[in-house]
C-alpha cells in the first residue's frame, strides 16, 4: 500500500476503524460485544496498512483495548481515550475528503 495519506483503504483498515468507533460510542459493552470487540480486532490487526497516516495511530490502542479486555477492565479508561482520540483523527480525515468529493460532485451539476 502507497505510504501517503491518499492511499485507499483496505477491508481490515475500514473494520478497524468502525470496530474501534463502536467501542467508544458503547461505553458499557456486555461481556459477548467485549468479546466480539476482541476476536474482530484480532483477525484484523495483522492486516492493518501501517504505512498509513491515519490507520497507524489506532493500532496502539487496539492492542491496548484486548489487553484491557483480556484483564477484564472493560477497556481501560486509557484504551476509551486512545480509542477515542485515534477515531477523532479518523473521522476528521474522512469528513474532509468525503468533502472534497461532495464539492466536486456539486461543482459538475
Amino acid at each position: 500500500m502507497a505510504s501517503n495519506i491518499e492511499a485507499k483503504l483496505t477491508a481490515a483498515d475500514q473494520t478497524l476503524a468502525f470496530t474501534l468507533s463502536w467501542f467508544v460510542a458503547e461505553r458499557m459493552p456486555n461481556r459477548a460485544d467485549q468479546k466480539l470487540f476482541v476476536g474482530i480486532l484480532n483477525d484484523v490487526l495483522p492486516f492493518i496498512s501501517e504505512d498509513h497516516p491515519i490507520m497507524r495511530p489506532m493500532i496502539a490502542p487496539a492492542h491496548g483495548l484486548i489487553q484491557s479486555i483480556g484483564a477484564g477492565e472493560l477497556g481501560s479508561g486509557w484504551a476509551h481515550y486512545d480509542a477515542s482520540a485515534a477515531i477523532a483523527k479518523f473521522a476528521r480525515w474522512r469528513a474532509g475528503r468525503s468533502n472534497e468529493v461532495f464539492q466536486n460532485e456539486r461543482g459538475s451539476e
